[in-house]
């Protein structure tokens, strides 16, 4: 039912989220009109805006921030509150909510104008939210999410792992749509860019680059990576991204020579720096409870660029990275265990054929383009009236 609108609703400013632009550009092309509503807490980006045909349309009433804990149950309720009441304005024939912050405004719409309602996971919220509240509150997430969910007509994760913990809850309509990227962003750059590159970050042709691109939040296990620079005085590590560790990551990097912090790395340049990298690191923490379902970006973005990955062996990071036999996975990551990852992949053949693999996989599996033409599949079979998991 190409031409039906869909409203999509986001808790941040939308700069643009990558899986929620990814989405979003599928349906546009598809022949859907698609508008979203988000919330821009600092009122720094416009209040509305044209996105490749998307319509944004920013909260800017609510002033808060990130990172605030139980102290963004002042801010968030009248975020949704505005969300509901321009939701409402648009008579659209679907609401897409990303996560779970955003699900109860889709209810309410899906009550007040009779629109279908999606809930799209990127990840298990509940869990996620552990680091920043305390037992009780995400306790009372858990019952909110198990009530609110079953009003969805289609639950979406990002997580395979998370997919089938849905499902053994007794929930049927849900699907998994990865973080896969598009291989058009991806392809080959001429060698002479990928090497002036390396040189802007001091990094010769015979020198090994292994880099960490992401966020930094506190399921990442940066610091051992950091540390294992000790042990691999001739290798180069270096780390791009932002958040809760990023003090930690700055002190760190300032006691190994061979070990720098560029800090964020604007989205249109994460191409060239994947290929520019020899190896990609890609550590979370097993002691997290959200890491599990955490549905990661950078190893397809890496097996998109053609370069190899060492990962914690958990969740759909192992799954992925045993699947296409891109990388090296590791149960432990010690400082120790991370250098021997990266000292077998020294060798120049061992390095070129993991990363190979990668590439092969992308190509066949993980990328956007399969990822949208699904969701079209999906919300074309949905507003038809039939079911498609």
């Amino acid at each position: 039912m190409s031409g039906a609108h869909v409203v999509m609703l986001l808790s941040n400013a939308y700069r643009p989220d990558p899986r929620v632009k990814r989405e979003a550009d599928g349906l546009i092309q598809a022949g859907f009109r698609v508008s979203l509503i988000c919330w821009d807490r600092a009122a720094e980006l416009s209040a509305t805006e044209l996105i490749d045909g998307v319509e944004v349309i920013r909260v800017q009433g609510v002033r808060s921030s990130h990172g605030l804990g139980w102290r963004q149950l002042f801010y968030l309720p009248r975020f949704l509150l505005k969300a509901i009441r321009l939701g409402a304005s648009m008579h659209p024939k679907v609401v897409h909510c990303h996560d779970l912050d955003t699900l109860y405004a889709g209810c309410v719409l899906k009550s007040r104008i009779g629109c279908h309602l999606i809930y799209d996971a990127h990840e298990n919220y509940p869990e996620s939210m552990r680091i920043y509240l305390p037992g009780i509150l995400v306790a009372g997430l858990r019952r909110l999410e198990s009530s609110l969910i079953r009003k969805a007509d289609l639950t979406i994760t990002a997580s395979t792992i998370l997919g089938d913990l849905l499902k053994s809850k007794g929930l049927k309509s849900v699907t998994t749509l990865g973080n896969y990227p598009c291989l058009s962003e991806f392809e080959a750059l001429d060698h002479t860019h990928l090497q002036k590159s390396r040189e802007d970050l001091g990094v010769s042709a015979n020198q090994v680059l292994v880099a960490y691109i992401g966020g930094f939040s506190r399921n990442r296990a940066l610091l051992p990576f950091i540390e294992a620079a000790a042990l691999l005085p001739k290798v180069e590590f270096h780390l791009w991204g932002d958040g809760h560790q990023r003090p930690q990551v700055e002190e760190a990097v300032a006691q190994h020579r061979n070990a720098h912090y560029h800090g964020w790395l604007p989205v249109a340049q994460l191409p060239l720096y994947f290929q520019a990298a020899d190896i990609i690191y890609y550590g979370l923490r097993k002691d997290d409870a959200s890491a599990v379902y955490n549905a990661p970006n950078t190893v397809a973005q890496a097996m998109a660029s053609g370069t190899p990955v060492i990962g914690t062996d958990i969740g759909d990071l192992g799954r992925m990275i045993r699947d296409a036999g891109c990388g090296m996975l590791l149960d432990e990551l010690t400082p120790g265990q991370i250098a021997a990852a990266i000292e077998k992949l020294l060798l120049p053949e061992f390095r070129k054929r993991k990363g190979s693999r990668g590439l092969t996989a992308a190509v066949s599996k993980y990328n956007a383009e399969n990822v949208q033409k699904k969701l079209v599949t999906l919300y074309e079979s949905f507003l038809a009236g039939g079911k498609e998991n």
